[in-house]
């Protein structure tokens, strides 16, 4: 039930946002919920928000903020925030230190300018060398969702006692494009990666209870996300090696490609067989980003 939760999370959260128009309607009826991001100074995080100006107002310059609440299958509850952002907002990322990767294979990086470079080098060169969204990546949506394993009901965020604290699932996701090799498919020659991040908040140590990815409401109006992982999760510890477009989302920064081959040709028409790879990578990444609703 574990992956096909996540999955239906991310369908409904994405579906979510972009059927908001830029007025930045909120989910119920009556005045709409406007929503804010502000990511917090911290020296030492790696992902950074606009210089000068920290604040994603939702439905101004190509922001795009979300809440929203569903149902598991045993009847438990499990909540989102999803920000999207567009140009000309951006994303400033300093990640380094790879702690581990895997995957790799002689196929070349498919990260603009990345040439010659191998992966992880470049993941990092395509992270920390662009403002994102940066070109052939439109969009980079970030969503932090509660209650990812339904093992407990858990109440819709907007529910939260002030000063609670919920572990939550994070993911950052940069899409080129969806991947799919019909014949004379315009994106077939491509060498694009899509490329996400997952990692699901735990306890780095369990006697004081610390958690490494949480949602903390601050105010009646204010929830504060936060991060500080290494994609080390224990209890999700397996990254993608399979041929399947349908990856296990456990916890890492994976890379995504096909390559596409004709197969075979019958009555005039082509057969493609479409291969999916997926390099793997951890990091440390650290941000906190308030929301704030009004």
């Amino acid at each position: 039930m574990k992956k096909i939760l996540l999955v239906a999370a991310i369908l409904v959260a994405v579906l979510a946002l972009l059927a908001l128009p830029k007025g930045q309607a909120g989910p119920g009826k009556g005045k709409p919920i406007r929503w804010k991001a502000t990511f917090i100074a911290d020296d030492n995080a790696n992902l950074k928000g606009m210089i000068g100006n920290p604040d994603y107002v939702g439905g101004v310059d190509g922001v795009n903020i979300n809440n929203g609440s569903g149902t598991c299958d045993n009847g438990n509850v499990y909540s989102f925030l999803m920000m999207g952002v567009w140009a000309p907002s951006y994303l400033k990322f300093n990640m380094d230190g790879f702690l581990s990767s895997g995957n790799d294979d002689s196929a070349p990086c498919g990260f603009p300018n990345t040439i010659g470079l191998t992966w992880p080098a470049c993941l990092q060169y395509f992270l920390n060398s662009y403002l994102h969204p940066t070109t052939g990546y439109q969009y980079v949506y970030l969503t932090f969702t509660t209650n990812y394993e339904c093992q407990v009901n858990i109440p819709n965020l907007m529910d939260m006692p002030l000063g609670s604290t919920l572990p939550a699932r994070m993911c950052i996701y940069f899409f080129s494009h969806y991947w799919d090799c019909p014949q004379n498919h315009t994106l077939a020659n491509y060498n694009l990666y899509n490329l996400m991040m997952h990692a699901h908040g735990y306890n780095t140590d369990r006697l004081l209870g610390d958690l490494d990815i949480y949602i903390k409401r601050i105010s009646p109006t204010e929830w504060i996300a936060s991060v500080d992982t290494e994609f080390d999760n224990p209890d999700y510890p397996n990254l993608p090696n399979s041929n399947s477009a349908n990856f296990a989302q456990d916890d890492g920064i994976v890379g995504q490609y096909a390559t596409c081959t004709p197969s075979s040709t019958k009555r005039g028409k082509a057969s493609w067989t479409t291969e999916y790879h997926y390099p793997w990578a951890k990091a440390p990444l650290k941000f906190q980003i308030k929301f704030t609703k009004y």
